[in-house]
């Protein structure tokens, strides 16, 4: 009986919490007005007369579609992954609130954020909440109310991953030290399992110095998952007071990532700058609460972090952890040495305001100013605008460290000095303004060969401590290549190079694949299989019978170097293909078109590509032995300008505007465009309701005003 009448005071109070979010979440929507418009394949145009109207909006349509991904990452926002995943999740929590990223944003908001940033931030929360309010039966409503701590906490969370802070405590693991390990192991995991498929983006922008018709082109390829909270969504957000951007948005965002406006439009590609230190603590012997700091023991600063954790069912107990702090960061005890953790944008929350700008700039110079407030801590941009201006930047917000140290090793502790506070200035970065080539290409690579080597930047003119990649990816070795190829590039031949599904001879794929040629194999498969590889033409392309053996090949190697790991002996891996391959078709030389597949639901379409071609397809082995593309190519735009500075722009996703719906039309309408390399049109200006507008709505919703 007791138990009866626990669970029915539950309920009345659970609804009248309901009651109440509802009643808040209605009152607070009548202070915005949106209008959506969405074209015929599903896409939304948000106009309103405030940047605010439009984010509500934005907020809306994006949880119409997507409210699976756009709420998936509350858990880790505010730290309450040990109640979702137990154990499993504590660790997680720790690390984010020792990092105070949550009372940072609480803190900060009002006085780090502009009026004009937290209106938007304020209006998109309200547009989520609104459509749970007007959707009381959704089965996410554990999640509602959104706030707006929760979306700047999600943005300063980017930094923490971008920034090889996780890298870092990586590289303190030792098999004994389980607790760091843990802590950098499940950060990753926690962070949705979507990292291992961010393997990189391709960006390229051209002028008339290449085009030779006097116009200026940018593709903008960004590779991310194809499925989850980081696979891009496209919407055009429009507003009176000047934000006109259309392109993609992650869910939790409401500002465009990458994408153009009626001026200018850029796109990011991922770089691995050195943004991390560590630091050797030095621990007083007689008390290990103080540590040794320019000849004097200076004491931790000391919290006490409580952690909650889902024990079992609905049962759940608080944990306390202490976390010691010292002038350089966060402070890790491990079983070889007491370190302490310092990295680009830990004490930043301004994130929202940098995307803000960039999302409103309409000149070069704007957007220039943009970058510079250093927020963003990483990415390679490449910019074109109608100008005919294009810009290489390799973006890093890099500390101002001190010259003759070996920073990628953890420095020693004991010395203020060593501990920085400022960053390298903008100028001091690699940047190309307006290369005399004409274009540019950001593949992932060393950012001094993103163009001809004529107009390439000396590395010589940059302060080692910047700690710049030096790598070389396949599609930077093949958009180079093509680029080179002729003086000018068309618009069919800049489309062309973005499709490009070969692999270099020049690439490290090609070099570990090339070990086999001088091979001695006695058993007639291999022999078979060593002259399919000698003979490949490189391509993955629908037709090709060597792609299937090519690519299982040389994936573990690409794997490998994303991990920053040894490749594996090559003859093992051939060996492992070729008994893998013949054993799902019969054959080691079944066709691409075979092999590779985009999969949505019930359709299946094969597709051409492979890991780091510049028509990126990663796929993963499912258990019928066929590829299924999980990561690359996601939503990709071609924009360009003409002599007379008129637009044009084109764009496709991979599936459709439709992300969670199955029933919808729009689920899947845009996959065979996809595979067959084709773009359709943005409908960025101008709506004709007859031709390409398939509905259109005010928010708040009539009944709801």
């Amino acid at each position: 009986m007791k138990k009866i009448i626990f669970i029915s005071l539950f309920s009345f109070f659970l609804q009248l919490l309901n009651a109440d979010f509802k009643n808040e979440a209605l009152l607070k929507a009548k202070s915005y007005q949106a209008v959506i418009t969405r074209d015929i394949w599903g896409v939304p145009h948000i106009e309103g007369k405030r940047d605010a109207d439009v984010a509500f909006g934005i907020a809306y349509a994006h949880a119409q579609d997507d409210i699976q991904n756009l709420v998936s990452n509350m858990s880790l926002y505010r730290a309450q992954m040990g109640l979702k995943d137990g154990f499993e999740g504590l660790v997680t929590d720790y690390l984010i609130k020792a990092l105070e990223i949550r009372e940072r944003v609480e803190s900060r908001y009002q006085l780090d954020l502009s009026p004009e940033v937290r209106k938007v931030i304020e209006a998109y929360v309200h547009g989520l909440n609104y459509w749970a309010a007007i959707n009381p039966n959704n089965e996410y409503n554990k999640h509602f109310p959104i706030t707006k701590e929760d979306v700047v906490v999600g943005f300063a969370l980017q930094n923490l991953f971008f920034s090889g802070v996780i890298s870092s405590i990586e590289k303190l693991q030792t098999d004994k030290d389980v607790e760091n390990k843990q802590i950098a192991s499940n950060l990753k995991s926690s962070l949705l399992d979507w990292q291992d498929l961010v393997l990189g983006s391709n960006a390229f922008s051209a002028n008339p110095n290449k085009t030779g018709d006097g116009s200026t082109r940018l593709i903008i390829n960004s590779h991310q998952p194809l499925e989850g909270p980081l696979a891009w969504y496209e919407a055009h957000v429009k507003s009176e007071e000047g934000w006109n951007m259309m392109g993609g948005v992650f869910p939790g965002s409401p500002f465009i990532f990458v994408g153009f406006n009626e001026n200018l439009g850029w796109g990011f590609t991922v770089n691995k700058p050195d943004l991390s230190d560590t630091f050797i603590l030095k621990i007083n012997p007689e008390d290990d609460t103080e540590y040794l700091l320019d000849d004097e023991w200076v004491p931790f600063r000391v919290k006490n972090l409580k952690l909650p954790v889902k024990i079992w069912g609905p049962f759940w107990w608080t944990f306390n952890r202490e976390a010691k702090y010292s002038i350089h960061g966060p402070v890790l005890e491990t079983d070889h040495g007491t370190y302490a953790i310092r990295f680009s944008g830990m004490e930043d929350i301004k994130q929202v305001e940098q995307w803000y700008k960039l999302n409103k700039a309409k000149t070069k110079e704007e957007w220039l100013a943009s970058m510079n407030l250093r927020s963003i801590v990483s990415f390679n941009a490449v910019y074109a605008d109608k100008k005919s201006n294009i810009i290489f930047l390799h973006n890093s917000s890099s500390p101002k460290r001190k010259e003759n140290l070996d920073w990628s090793k953890p420095v020693d502790g004991t010395r203020s000095s060593l501990v920085w506070n400022e960053l390298i200035p903008l100028e001091n970065i690699p940047l190309i303004i307006n290369p005399k080539s004409g274009w540019l290409i950001s593949t992932n690579q060393d950012p001094f060969k993103v163009t001809s080597i004529e107009s390439r930047l000396s590395p010589s003119d940059y302060s080692p401590t910047l700690g710049l990649q030096t790598r070389m990816t396949n599609r930077a070795n093949r958009g180079l290549e093509l680029f080179s190829e002729t003086k000018f590039t068309s618009e069919k031949r800049f489309k062309e190079i973005k499709f490009d599904n070969s692999y270099s001879k020049n690439s490290r794929a090609y070099k570990y694949l090339k070990q086999i040629f001088d091979m001695d194999f006695k058993e007639e498969i291999l022999i078979k299989g060593q002259k399919l590889l000698k003979d490949w033409d490189l391509k993955t392309d629908f037709n090709s019978r060597a792609a299937s053996l090519g690519v299982c090949v040389i994936s573990p190697e690409w794997l490998s170097e994303q991990g920053q790991r040894p490749a594996p002996p090559v003859e093992n891996v051939f060996r492992d293909c070729i008994e893998q391959i013949y054993k799902v078709f019969g054959r080691i030389d079944p066709l691409w078109s075979e092999r590779n597949f985009l999969v949505r639901g019930n359709k299946k379409i094969s597709v051409q590509g492979g890991p780091d071609t510049l028509r990126a397809i990663y796929g993963r082995e499912q258990k019928e032995g066929y590829l299924k593309a999980q990561g690359g190519d996601g939503l990709y735009i071609y924009v360009e300008w003409d002599k007379e500075g008129n637009l044009k722009s084109e764009s496709v996703h991979q599936y459709g505007s439709a992300t969670q719906d199955s029933s919808s039309r729009h689920y899947d309408d845009q996959m065979e465009l996809y595979t067959s390399e084709k773009f359709k049109n943005t409908f960025f200006y101008t709506f004709s309701d007859k031709e390409n507008t398939e509905s259109r709505i005010t928010i708040p919703l009539q009944e709801d005003s």
